[in-house]
């Protein structure tokens, strides 16, 4: 898969795309790899000394090039999150960008407990998206550069400010589930993490600029799929404090529920594991005075493959943006703090969580 060539070429290809992990018990299919050989929870020990370098079995994405927009995409974000300290105060930050047009901008002062967000929709000549690189242009915020030297910029909500910031991958890469593509709300899905990326520049607040020093994550998912499909989803990136990544999922759609997680070793291999259901173990319910969307402030990630028992806590609860769709009137994208133990061994941690969907 390269440019421009999207999901048309992996639906001729099906066949090919080897070895099934069953996800869940609704049974969410997602496609594993030729190395692996086997179903299950899969490990398959790859090759990755940068983020720049192929795995070394097959993937369906290929990096930098992949970077770039795909113009027979019908849906595909560009999706960064972070989290900063500047000024003695520690901030979450979001920025997503889409090829339709659609930003998403928010900041939260973890110290004060004070947060911001605001949503804009571009038409056709306000913006722009390269098929050639990363180089994405909006009016309130921009993406470019290789994944070892990108240039963040955005346009902090209710003009309080901007971010300019510098990312720089310094681990490898996560193909989530393995090969970077899976089944995905009765379509497909290309998917791959640049999950370590070491982060510096300015946050500009009220005037006032200061150095900001930090850790982000970028996603990037492309494809095509059917929204009408979806009921709502959980989705973490966890950044844990023994080099461990994971992207975990808890889907409800047409078709059930699915819950899993691509995990990431420092050294580049990858497994994917079941995660018990979120919802019997989520707590801390606060109700949006915006939308009326009921969310979670806090969840116990278990794993039973790793051992792993994850306290994930938002700061605060509520950080939602407003969407006003029918399919989800809000959204909530949480900077949250992680703790618990993996591996029979006490463990922190940096995670967002994000929840789509109607939840009340």
């Amino acid at each position: 898969m390269r440019i421009a060539k999207s999901v048309n070429r992996y639906k001729k290809s099906t066949v090919v795309a080897v070895g099934v992990l069953a996800a869940s018990a609704a049974g969410l299919a997602l496609a594993s790899s030729p190395a692996a050989g086997q179903t299950g929870a899969v490990s398959a020990p790859l090759s990755r000394p940068g983020p720049t370098s192929d795995p070394g079995f097959p993937t369906f994405v290929k990096l930098p090039a992949d970077q770039a927009a795909h113009p027979d995409a019908q849906n595909e974000w560009w999706y960064t999150v972070g989290h900063l300290s500047a000024g003695g105060h520690k901030y979450g930050y979001e920025v997503q960008l889409t090829a339709q047009g659609l930003t998403q901008i928010a900041l939260t002062d973890v110290t004060s407990g004070k947060y911001a967000s605001r949503q804009n929709q571009f038409g056709p000549g306000q913006f722009s998206v390269s098929a050639t690189a990363l180089d994405v242009r909006m009016p309130d915020a921009s993406l470019s550069g290789p994944p070892d030297d990108m240039h963040l910029t955005a346009d902090l909500p209710h003009g309080v400010g901007t971010l300019n910031l510098t990312l720089k991958a310094a681990g490898p890469a996560m193909y989530d589930n393995g090969t970077g593509l899976f089944p995905f709300l009765g379509g497909t899905s290309y998917y791959y993490s640049l999950p370590e990326l070491r982060t510096s520049g300015t946050l500009t607040l009220g005037g006032k600029a200061s150095p900001v020093k930090g850790i982000s994550w970028l996603d990037r998912q492309w494809g095509d799929w059917n929204w009408a499909t979806l009921h709502k989803w959980t989705w973490m990136a966890l950044q844990l404090s023994n080099g461990q990544t994971l992207n975990l999922w808890d889907l409800f759609d047409s078709s059930g529920e699915g819950h899993w997680a691509t995990v990431l070793n420092p050294d580049g291999s990858e497994r994917v594991v079941s995660v018990n259901p979120l919802a019997p173990g989520a707590a801390d319910f606060q109700t949006s005075p915006v939308t009326g969307q009921r969310y979670a402030g806090k969840w116990t990630v278990k794993i039973p493959s790793l051992h792993a028992t994850l306290v994930v806590t938002a700061r605060p609860v509520l950080q939602e943006i407003q969407y006003g769709s029918p399919l989800s009137p809000g959204i909530n994208e949480a900077d949250s703090a992680v703790r618990g133990t993996y591996l029979g061994h006490r463990i922190t941690g940096l995670a967002y969580v994000e929840q789509l969907g109607i939840w009340k």
